[in-house]
């Protein structure tokens, strides 16, 4: 039996959501920025820890706010949010708890959240407490730090929130 889950993935222009996406789904990281325009979406299976066969629908939704309008329309039917922050840009991190967790919200999404803090191959200006802090407040039921370019906690991070999705 194979289980079928949308995940969206959202956060701030130039996060990283799609370096993240694009290195799991195919393996590969471009150093150049390029927006999404409205919203990506890529397939994948895999199979979890437990044995399970999951197909992963992944929705790269664009973080520009003239996407905002259509966000509740790629919001729907979700099953699991990766919420990503850019480890480099605290204003990244600050928009989670102000915009995109209330978002979620706003749309009457519970899926579980992962919060990815991303880009861990650079200079942090954000705190371990801090991220644990935002964690708490939007109720994330796991963190984890990552890189698309060195490939840290990429796959991780989708079969956890996949894991999460069906746990709960």
């Amino acid at each position: 039996m194979e289980f079928k889950l949308k995940i969206i993935i959202i956060g701030e222009p130039a996060v990283g959501k799609t370096s993240l996406v694009k290195k799991f789904v195919s393996g590969q990281f471009a150093n150049d920025y390029r927006a999404s325009i409205g919203t990506n979406i890529f397939t994948k299976k895999i199979k979890l820890n437990s044995g399970i066969d999951v197909k992963i629908h992944i929705w790269d939704i664009a973080g520009q706010e003239r996407w905002i309008a259509m966000r509740s329309i790629y919001y729907k039917g979700t099953d699991g949010v990766l919420m990503v922050a850019d480890l480099t840009r605290k204003n990244t991190f600050e928009q989670i708890e102000k915009f995109w967790y209330p978002d979620l919200k706003k749309n009457n999404i519970s899926s579980p959240i992962i919060l990815l803090m991303n880009k861990s191959d650079l200079i942090r200006e954000i705190t371990e407490e801090e991220i644990e802090a935002l964690g708490k407040k939007i109720k994330a039921k796991d963190i984890l730090i990552t890189s698309a370019k060195t490939d840290v906690n990429v796959e991780k991070a989708f079969k956890l929130i996949s894991e999460q999705v069906l746990r709960d």
